[in-house]
């Protein structure tokens, strides 16, 4: 009896694990009895059943999903999906260098050297000796002036000495004609190329007048103003004009006493130096 009550036991024991796991979803693997054993208790047997009755019946399949089976050894995988290929990105064309000029560097202003020296041709008018004009005035005649001028000061503040010859108009020889020399003291300013001055001078020298085929000696002076320009083709060179107004006095003996002639009178000047 004691056995049996074991055995009994044994057998709740297993239908409890049998009734987990099915509960779980997972089949016991329980030894069926064969079907021919039963137990000797009819009573027992129609409680319990035979063995067979505790192993679980087939049921449909678990729903947890099973791993996925690795692939045999030596099985090539399937091929991966490959992603279309995407374009190589577009190379940009090569920038054209833009050339930079540089700016043109702004002109030095211009730098003159100042008059220094100078060759000059000056033209004015004067009196006649003996003769007269229709009107009775004295008779005028021209005079042609050569001259070289430098410039020993020469600034805002210009001296010049000036050394000429003068003949009179349209005769090279057998007329009248002079010699002077001659101081100057005036001012100029460098306006670029040109270079504007104002000036005074002064100046006395011998002259000689012909009347009646007869040499006359006689003293000539002057005073006189000149305005005028230099205008400057190089940095050393330039050409110069000049309007002045003149007041030139000849004297000279007459007999026992000494007169003199003068007039009033325009004259203009040109040259060119350095």
């Amino acid at each position: 009896m004691r056995s049996h009550r074991r055995h009994l036991a044994g057998r709740r024991a297993l239908a409890g694990l049998a009734a987990l796991c099915c509960g779980l979803g997972v089949a016991p693997r329980v030894h069926a009895a064969p079907v021919e054993e039963s137990i000797d208790d009819p009573k027992l047997a129609r409680r319990l059943g035979t063995r067979m009755d505790w192993v679980s019946p087939p049921g449909p399949p678990s729903a947890t999903p099973l791993p996925p089976s690795a692939p045999p050894p030596g099985a090539t995988p399937p091929p991966a999906a490959v992603a279309p290929a995407m374009p190589p990105p577009a190379i940009p064309p090569p920038e054209t260098p833009t050339l930079v000029t540089p700016a043109a560097a702004p002109e030095a202003a211009f730098q003159p050297v100042l008059p220094r020296a100078q060759l000059a041709l000056r033209r004015f008018g004067f009196v006649r000796i003996g003769a007269s004009d229709s009107g009775g005035l004295a008779a005028s005649e021209a005079f042609d002036v050569l001259s070289i001028d430098v410039y020993p000061v020469s600034s805002l503040v210009r001296v010049g000495l000036s050394t000429a010859y003068g003949w009179q108009e349209g005769m090279t020889s057998g007329g009248d004609y002079f010699a002077n020399e001659t101081g100057s003291f005036g001012l100029q300013l460098p306006v670029g190329r040109l270079v504007p001055f104002a000036e005074g001078l002064a100046g006395i020298g011998y002259m000689r007048r012909l009347q009646f085929q007869h040499t006359i000696p006689t003293v000539f002076w002057q005073l006189g103003v000149d305005l005028g320009a230099a205008a400057y083709f190089a940095r050393v060179g330039y050409v110069t004009f000049a309007l002045g107004y003149l007041h030139p006095v000849n004297g000279f003996l007459k007999m026992t006493s000494f007169e003199s002639v003068y007039t009033n009178t325009w004259s203009f000047k040109i040259g060119v130096g350095i």
